[in-house]
């Protein structure tokens, strides 16, 4: 009996990250999740990271110093010295950050729960979608994103990530983006959540069908012209995938 496309390709769960990776970038997903090519972020990410960090400090009612600190702590332990032009450019931001979003969750009180863990059944599809929201209220949650440039409206792929944990908690959200500059909070109407889950659950059903009709990595890849200038693409996953498409296997009677 053929095994199901999840359990063959030895995948356990979908998550936000890897639904927006397959859609935007998918020769980058197959390094990830199909051949096993570790991605550690970059500058962007761990931005994201560190001033999550100095937020949570914040929420739960440290100084403003002790917030900083824990900021650049958490810069530090995924930077690893870390710094290139564009390392320097967000580590030199970080304060400019932290103060923006500590004035988008001024007032708040201190959360139930932060990096609350989600875990969601997807009809059609063998394994759950796992998330974590940022910090959870009796009444609502919030979901932090940090940016260069403030968007007009939200980010479909991160309504699709709030709709779920709206979904699983039974409480509304608001996505807060926050730049060095200002900050804006959108609210996640109900049937915002609604188009978004729909759209979770045809991308989980897309990534099923896809690698219902894959062997491996190296024929998932046959069928993918990579863009390596994608924000997904890290330098040992381009060095993989550009091993991984040089191979040529000859089909019987081809030329050689």
């Amino acid at each position: 009996m053929t095994k199901d496309p999840f359990e063959r390709h030895g995948l356990t769960h979908l998550s936000p990250s890897s639904l927006r990776m397959w859609r935007d970038a998918p020769a980058a997903w197959v390094a990830k999740h199909l051949m096993k090519v570790a991605d550690e972020g970059g500058p962007k990410a761990w931005r994201g990271l560190a001033v999550e960090a100095g937020v949570d400090r914040l929420l739960f009612g440290v100084t403003p110093d002790a917030a900083l600190q824990a900021m650049f702590q958490q810069w530090d332990n995924k930077a690893q010295g870390v710094a290139d032009d564009d390392a320097v450019k967000e580590y030199e931001a970080l304060s400019d950050f932290l103060v923006q979003a500590g004035v988008a969750y001024g007032g708040r009180p201190i959360p139930l729960q932060r990096q609350h863990r989600v875990t969601l059944e997807l009809p059609g599809v063998s394994v759950p979608y796992i998330g974590y929201c940022d910090w959870l209220w009796q009444d609502c949650g919030s979901d932090l994103k940090t940016t260069w440039k403030i968007p007009g409206k939200a980010d479909p792929a991160h309504v699709e990530q709030v709709a779920a944990y709206s979904l699983a908690t039974g409480v509304p959200f608001d996505l807060t983006y926050v730049s060095p500059k200002r900050w804006v909070r959108y609210e996640v109407s109900r049937p915002m959540a609604d188009a978004g889950w729909d759209r979770v659950l045809e991308t989980a059903l897309a990534i099923r069908s896809f690698l219902a009709h894959v062997d491996n990595a190296h024929d998932a890849l046959s069928m993918i012209a990579p863009d390596y200038d994608s924000y997904y693409f890290t330098p040992p996953m381009i060095e993989a995938v550009r091993a991984a498409k040089a191979v040529r296997v000859l089909l019987p009677g081809a030329a050689k």
